[in-house]
């Protein structure tokens, strides 16, 4: 009876482990697997076969990589395992690996190399579990092929970050440039590991970002209005600012906000607290603001800039502060990237429908 007993709770707590395995490589590995393809090789070679990813020819929708596939790496691991310790027979295996990867090509999910991929990284995972007997060491080891993986995304963004700056950026905004591009390691590993679980846009470079702004000045002119100034919310917006008032030919001011924890003196470790309160339990704070805007703007039309938006607190607060203190006669807010569940009250004009995690002045947005 007791030896029953035992093989049953042995049973479940394999069981129960073989289930944290595929969860953490659904959720975390797979994501840093898509974040190294995402960084590393051209969209269109990664992308998923799904035609709203089609149309994004250069990349701007979230949650469109599709290389490996994570469904297949998944089932490839858990099905493996599960006959590996005699749960299931090889065929059945087998079978369960081929119904979820053709279920996912013929709804247009991945494509075939995206599957094979996935399928391959799968069972390179089993082979170090089976290999080291699901003991401490292979766990070990698989977080450090993570580790190296969010490291090498880091590599190659971080040599994008310090690349040439364009010219239409402000000069005065250069030392604040420099200060998001070195924030530590662990800052940049951090940042890394949220998106693989959010699966976000991971990076934009300076030309894709001009190329969404362009599309931003052309909605502008097509209002019909006449603005008289354009004002953005540092610091990303900031530098945005720059560009669309250069382009429009009309007056350029900046105007920083900042969550009212940080009393305007945000640290570099609240980048990953950043991230996490608004990614992960959209807990996106109160806001005051720390640097006003002094020159008169009463009756103006005004250009309301930010990059990226998610519950839509700061540039609510920016919007008022405009109106109700500046007393601008209009104020249009727009975006470069629009969280996908937004619900705010403004209506806001924007390229990207999702997030973008790391822009390329740096990791802090």
């Amino acid at each position: 009876m007791k030896f029953t007993t035992n093989f049953k709770f042995k049973t479940i707590q394999l069981l129960c482990l073989f289930i944290l395995i595929a969860t953490y490589h659904f959720a975390i590995q797979n994501g840093l697997e898509k974040i190294v393809f995402e960084t590393y090789f051209d969209y269109n070679n990664v992308k998923r076969p799904l035609p709203k990813c089609t149309i994004q020819k250069n990349g701007t929708q979230t949650k469109c990589i599709g290389m490996p596939s994570g469904h297949s790496e998944t089932i490839t691991i858990l099905a493996i395992l599960l006959y590996l310790y005699k749960f299931i027979s090889l065929p059945l295996c087998i079978t369960l690996i081929i119904i979820f990867s053709v279920q996912r090509i013929v709804f247009n999910m991945h494509t075939f190399r995206q599957v094979i991929v996935g399928i391959l990284l799968g069972c390179g995972y089993v082979s170090i579990y089976n290999m080291f007997h699901l003991s401490l060491y292979s766990f070990i080891l698989i977080f450090v092929i993570g580790f190296l993986l969010a490291s090498l995304s880091i590599y190659k963004i971080d040599k994008e970050i310090h690349g040439p700056v364009p010219n239409w950026v402000d000069k005065n905004m250069l030392s604040s440039i420099e200060k998001k591009q070195n924030v530590s390691f662990y800052s940049k590993v951090g940042s890394i590991y949220v998106n693989a679980l959010l699966q976000n846009k991971t990076f934009i470079t300076w030309k894709q970002l001009e190329n969404s702004l362009d599309i931003i000045v052309d909605k502008i002119k097509h209002t019909g209005k006449q603005y008289d100034a354009v004002v953005g919310i540092k610091t990303g917006g900031a530098i945005l600012s720059d560009y669309i008032s250069k382009k429009l030919g009309i007056a350029n001011y900046k105007i920083k906000l900042s969550r009212s924890e940080y009393n305007c003196d945000k640290k570099e470790n609240d980048v990953v607290n950043d991230i996490i309160q608004k990614g992960v339990f959209k807990n996106y704070g109160q806001y005051t603001i720390c640097e006003p805007i002094y020159d008169n703007l009463a009756g103006k039309n005004i250009i309301l800039v930010d990059e990226l938006v998610s519950s839509g607190k700061t540039m609510l607060e920016a919007y008022n502060y405009l109106q109700n203190v500046k007393n601008a006669n209009d104020v249009y807010p727009v975006s470069v990237a629009l969280e996908n569940k937004y619900k705010g009250n403004l209506h806001i004009e924007n390229v990207i429908n999702g997030w973008v995690l790391i822009w390329p002045w740096g990791y802090d947005n």
